[in-house]
């Protein structure tokens, strides 16, 4: 879509208004700060109009908006390359973004609302749509919720709140546990099984030589029980999923999710450093290692 220098010009202006003042602008507002005459400025609206890059708000309080494909045009789609998506019956909509959050009952005793700020057409959505937001680029918030309002002027969903959650930007070398234990290939499974039991661990590492060769879980235990003074080498996982202990919790749920497992060992160039659990990533999600968290210790 090859654009004159004016409507240039005149999107560019339209998008930094929006974006300072959310809510339609004016064609004069455009006029003035261009210093351009407003009837120039309305006829170049209508033809951006006509390209799909310009949407009109009827009303007093009315104007012109961009539109997702506006930001495409000039090559500013994603600002800072970040986007917020929203879905709709598990699907996410698109050419729309979420801008702003706003919570405003949140001391109510029987509900919680959300104003939603969005990028986009409020017209995809209608009052009873059960939608989610999210996540957040930094915290990973995630929040679900049925529409009860729509403001096409200012382009806000209110939703009633269904549920909230939230993953830490914390890295996994600052959520797991350091290496305590690990296991050698010629220990034998009963010493293994004796190992988990007096320390109160469901798995743990094999090392040969330092190296990380295997893992071993209470699974493995049960699955071989008849056979409790077998090596260690021969009834381990060999294929062991690692994380680097510079990434974040959501990433680990994210493999862990990916390959079924609880566990990830943490490692720093083919170092073993410890161990991360999905317990270790639910208590952070429900604030209960808070208690004992030093939050001012966490890389980020």
């Amino acid at each position: 879509m090859e654009l004159t220098v004016v409507q240039k010009e005149i999107l560019n202006e339209l998008i930094n208004l929006y974006r300072e003042k959310n809510r339609p602008i004016k064609g004069t507002e455009i006029a003035l700060k261009l210093k351009r005459n407003p009837g120039t400025i309305r006829n170049q609206m209508q033809a951006l109009r006509a390209l799909d890059l310009v949407d009109g708000v009827p009303g007093p309080k009315g104007g012109y908006v961009p539109t997702s494909k506006a930001y495409r045009a000039l090559g500013i789609e994603d600002e800072g390359g970040i986007i917020v998506p929203i879905y709709k019956n598990n699907k996410k909509v698109e050419g729309v973004k979420v801008v702003k959050i706003e919570f405003d009952t949140v001391s109510h005793e029987k509900r919680c609302s959300s104003k939603i700020y969005i990028e986009g057409d409020t017209k995809h959505f209608n009052i009873g749509d059960i939608i989610k937001v999210g996540p957040t680029y930094h915290n990973k918030i995630v929040i679900t919720g049925k529409i009860i309002g729509r403001d096409d002027i200012h382009r806000i969903l209110l939703i009633d709140v269904y549920g909230v959650c939230s993953i830490p930007n914390i890295k996994v070398i600052d959520a797991g546990s350091k290496l305590k234990y690990f296991l050698t290939p010629n220990m034998s499974l009963k010493d293994v099984a004796k190992l988990f039991a007096k320390n109160n661990i469901s798995g743990a590492p094999v090392l040969d030589n330092n190296k990380l060769v295997g893992i071993v879980t209470v699974h493995d235990i049960i699955n071989n029980i008849d056979r409790i003074e077998e090596k260690v080498e021969n009834i381990m996982t060999k294929k062991v999923i690692t994380i680097n202990k510079d990434m974040k919790i959501y990433d680990a749920l994210k493999i862990m999710n990916e390959y079924d497992i609880g566990r990830l060992i943490i490692v720093d160039n083919d170092k073993v450093l410890g161990v991360i659990t999905r317990t270790d990533i639910l208590k952070i999600i429900s604030g209960e290692i808070y208690k004992d968290f030093n939050l001012s210790t966490c890389r980020v």
